[in-house]
């Protein structure tokens, strides 16, 4: 910034090139010196601008002169401006207007991949720039001409074209962009024939009929507002490369958008037009050039001046799905090449579980779930409602739109022996050197962001990435909470989505939260894990909140939330850290609240992976003050993937086996495929860590003895006829590269296994357990579905049953299937998601499933559970076998991607309904379900009505 001039000084003797004139000293406004007519240099003074120091506006000219005085070199200040906050994961080239036949700069992709960053494999990102940099003008416009070469390009098979570079794979999934920029109108200069564009499929014919995956097909008609009567325009060439397969040799499966459709290989067109502009408004004249009301314009070839040819630069966005700015300044210029690099990177996708505000169909129940746009790392918290039809499309509110304004939040803190406002003094400190402003933009401040002039990273709201954290529904304050990666805990109105207030503890990373404002800011987690209120049939006239902060970072936070909207720093109770208990890893589970045999209400805590001891330990602590009752260290550190691997443990499920309202019996997993019972039955809090007091049930391993780890809650649950205790529970882990390829970069395809146990002594192996088999699939409905084995009996000399996850016919192929969900038991059913991750590079997703056994016999149930069709009939959801048997479905995959977790809905108490509703989240940001069949529940007394107030 200059420096404020404080003398009111005049600038003097500035030398400028000026003609004298008649009456007037020079140039209007400029005191010069008149010894002398005619054009001349001359000395002269003028006063110095309000707020700026000569020196500083001589610095000011000085840059003006050196990077802006030219529309070329404006435009290198701009791109280099806007470059260089690009991450390094991409692959970057250009090209100029003048080159003849060969793009100037292709992406570099012998060179570390063609990725766009200096390693010691390569230097392509500061050889993209002294390249960049080394463009001289040319002085011809041929636009055309430029963009068919780059369309071109993107059509080149060889290895080091545009689709190599990752080993000896052309990937088909890569996306092709290109940005045009320009300060003039199109013309015919160093151009090719007209002929050449003419002859082109342009926006005017009819494309190819193009095949994609799950049978989609896409053919282009001619239709408003793509369409035009001129032909040979530059809108024509962006059409032809948008609706052309470029590469008719790789699978179509390029990501989609629900502004461009187009899952084959073809390029995406930003226009930049640098102080000009045409004869329409891209603003406003859109939605009356799709009606028809307004027209594209002639576009004559002829006239090298046309102002139609700058709405056909913009045309030439609006057909292939780009997007279009006319920037009148360097300024403007800079924040449209950013705005196309923001559009190059977001995607739409969801990682968290949907959550209801109701385990009851009413009226009023709704449906919760959390999003967030990768790239540009922002989020959202939606709410829909419920009924057994599903859950509908259209929110009822978004909680980014309902932020308040920065300076009317409510945001707490802790610091370090209390609550407090954020900031403290100490973080101010820390976040605001040596940028200035870094609290405010985290509170929401945006004046500071690239768009409005600032250095900041540009947002798209306040509301940060939403991923793993799942939201979570308090009916005693209808309030809705969730963790988001702007280092937050948000508490939101139930019914309006108005955020009530927020939380940034105190054990999240300082300095990593300050890397939220740079514009090149590689995504982190900060307030990423589960949550977990308590029941006010627990804890009656309050209500806890227990958060931990999942992959943002080791430790868990207490709250009292029994009056949301009134939060102080007083109701923030307490922050458990590493730094204090060094067995607590990142809590990936959710909490439980419980009451002990000491009759207090306590939290129990898994310790989660990746703690410094590395052992499996769950903590018993006070939810008021988060003291620990009880440590209860499993001693297990030889985690499930060799001697040294760590251990963690896992979901746990708490049990009452004598009905008084205590828990007796903890069961939980860990990373090494043990399942443990930990007996707290004793009313004195020192007994529950004795060693006696924990067994493991049985260790999980596969046919070839490997350990199989467990992440998910086991579900327990009493058989009606012989009163046994059940615990069901499935293996597999999704926690880093290695879950998903090998040592040698194949698909990880270790086969993990969904089982139920019957509780007793110590089960020694997969002997004692009657084996269970996926025997058919095939689609219904338009959803790709399973069968398991037909309803039979267990045989009564085993201990359970087991069920590899293995793609059918039997014996089953494996494809890496694993559950890491928490297990659920609805009467007689048992259900769980299964997860099938992709190892393609084209893919960071997959694919999964909702399965659902009869609990007590691991085989189908004697009918199917989800009404599939919708027709309120649950025994044509069928798989027909190869005998002409059939198979109630029990395995559905509902969404695109993996499921991210689930919930079933009940009808309404007293209404006679045995029809419910199963609702679950994908990683996609889909959302899907069925109505579900729940006459087969034995007792009701697990459901309770929940209502907000």
């Amino acid at each position: 910034m200059a420096a404020a001039n404080t003398s009111g000084a005049n600038f003097t003797n500035v030398r400028l090139y000026v003609e004298l004139v008649t009456d007037n000293n020079g140039p209007d406004g400029l005191g010069c010196d008149t010894s002398t007519s005619g054009w001349g240099w001359r000395n002269c003074t003028y006063a110095t601008p309000t707020g700026r120091s000569e020196a500083a506006e001589r610095q000011n000219f000085a840059t003006w002169y050196s990077f802006h005085r030219t529309r070329m070199k404006a435009a290198k200040a701009g791109v280099s401006y806007a470059f260089s906050e690009l991450g390094e994961e991409y692959r970057v080239g250009f090209d100029i207007l003048g080159t003849s036949s060969t793009v100037r700069r292709p992406i570099p992709v012998s060179s570390d991949g063609g990725l766009f960053r200096n390693e010691a494999a390569s230097t392509n990102r500061s050889a993209f720039f002294d390249d960049f940099f080394s463009v001289t003008a040319s002085g011809y416009t041929p636009l055309r001409r430029a963009l068919r070469r780059v369309g071109e390009y993107y059509r080149d098979a060889t290895a080091t074209g545009p689709y190599g570079g990752t080993g000896a794979a052309q990937l088909a999934c890569r996306q092709n962009f290109a940005i045009l920029t320009t300060d003039g109108y199109w013309n015919g200069n160093n151009d090719e024939s007209n002929s050449t564009y003419t002859g082109l499929s342009g926006d005017e014919d009819n494309g190819a009929l193009i095949s994609g995956p799950n049978g989609q097909t896409y053919q282009y008609t001619p239709v408003r507002p793509y369409s035009a009567s001129a032909e040979g325009t530059l809108a024509d060439v962006a059409m032809h490369y948008w609706k052309t397969d470029l590469r008719t040799n790789l699978d179509n499966i390029v990501p989609t958008s629900s502004n461009n459709p187009a899952f084959w290989q073809h390029m995406v067109t930003f226009g930049i037009s640098l102080g000009l502009k045409g004869n329409l408004d891209p603003d406003t004249d859109l939605p009356a050039l799709t009606a028809g009301t307004k027209t594209w314009g002639a576009v004559s070839t002829a006239n090298d001046t046309d102002p139609d040819k700058i709405d056909d630069l913009w045309h030439a966005a609006v057909n292939s799905r780009g997007s279009f700015a006319a920037a009148t300044d360097p300024q403007a210029f800079v924040a449209a090449i950013r705005s196309a690099l923001a559009s190059v990177v977001e995607r739409t996708a969801s990682g968290s579980n949907v959550s209801a505000n109701s385990t009851s169909l009413t009226s009023d129940a709704m449906l919760f779930q959390g999003r967030f746009i990768s790239g540009r790392w922002s989020g959202d918290l939606f709410a829909y409602s419920l009924a057994v039809s599903g859950s509908g499309n259209t929110p009822v509110w978004s909680a980014s739109a309902n932020i308040p304004a920065p300076g009317s939040r409510n945001i707490l803190t802790w610091n370090g022996t209390g609550g407090a406002t954020f900031p403290t003094t100490a973080q101010a400190a820390a976040l605001n050197s040596p940028k200035a402003g870094v609290t405010n933009y985290i509170r929401g401040d945006r004046s500071l962001e690239a768009s409005h002039g600032g250095t900041f990273r540009d947002r798209m709201h306040a509301l940060g990435d939403i991923i793993n954290s799942s939201p979570a529904f308090d009916p005693a304050t209808n309030t809705v909470y969730v963790g988001a990666n702007d280092g937050m805990l948000h508490a939101f109105n139930g019914a309006t989505g108005v955020e009530r207030f927020a939380y940034i503890p105190g054990n999240i990373d300082l300095v990593g939260l300050e890397s939220l404002v740079e514009p090149d800011y590689a995504h982190r987690y900060f307030v990423d894990g589960p949550i977990a209120i308590s029941p006010r049939s627990l804890t009656p006239n309050v209500s806890y909140l227990v958060g931990a902060l999942g992959r943002g970072g080791r430790g868990v936070y207490g709250l009292n939330v029994t009056n949301p909207g009134s939060m102080g720093t007083g109701n923030v109770l307490w922050d458990f850290k590493t730094t204090a208990h060094a067995k607590m890893g990142m809590v990936l589970n959710t909490p439980v609240f419980a009451r002990m045999n000491n009759g207090d209400v306590a939290v129990l805590v898994p310790n989660g992976p990746n703690s410094p001891a590395d052992t499996a330990v769950l903590y018993v602590l006070n939810p008021t003050n988060g003291n620990v009752i009880a440590e209860i260290d499993t001693g297990t550190g030889t985690g499930w993937g060799g001697a040294t691997a760590p251990n963690g443990l896992s979901g746990l499920r708490g049990y009452d086996y004598d009905g008084n309202g205590t828990v007796d019996l903890i069961y939980a997993g860990d990373l090494r495929g043990n399942v443990w019972k930990f007996d707290v039955s004793s009313n004195n809090p020192s007994n529950w860590t004795n060693a006696t007091n924990r067994t493991i049930l049985f260790t999980a391993v596969d046919g070839s003895g490997n350990r199989q780890p467990i992440s998910g809650a086991p579900a327990i649950a009493i058989d009606p006829l012989t009163y046994n205790t059940w615990v069901y529970f499935g293996t597999g882990r999704f926690l880093n590269t290695d879950d998903i390829k090998d040592a040698n970069n194949n698909p990880n395809l270790s086969v993990h296994t969904w089982y139920g146990l019957i509780d007793g002594d110590p089960i020694t192996g997969r002997a004692q357990l009657q084996r269970r088999t996926i025997i058919a699939s095939g689609t219904l409905n338009g959803r790709p579905v399973r069968a398991f084995e037909q309803p039979t009996s267990l045989d009564t000399t085993k201990r359970g049953w087991y069920i590899d996850l293995l793609r059918p016919p039997v014996p089953g192929t494996a494809q890496g299937e694993r559950i890491i969900a928490d297990t659920a038991v609805v009467g007689s059913r048992v259900i769980v998601p299964s997860i099938v991750p992709t190892s393609s590079d084209c893919d960071a997703g997959g694919t999964g499933f909702v399965n659902v056994l009869d609990a007590f016999t691991g085989a189908s149930p004697p009918g199917a559970f989800f009404d599939l069709d919708g027709d309120g009939v649950f025994t044509d959801d069928v798989i027909t076998l190869d005998n002409g048997q059939t198979v109630p479905v029990g395995s559905v995959s509902f969404v695109d991607g993996m499921p991210t977790g689930s919930g079933v809905i009940v009808p309404p108490a007293g209404s006679g309904s045995t029809i419910g509703r199963y609702e679950v989240g994908g990683t996609g940001g889909a959302r899907g379900g069925a109505a579900a069949d729940l006459s087969q529940i034995y007792s009701r007394k697990s459901w309770r009505e929940l209502t907000g107030d």
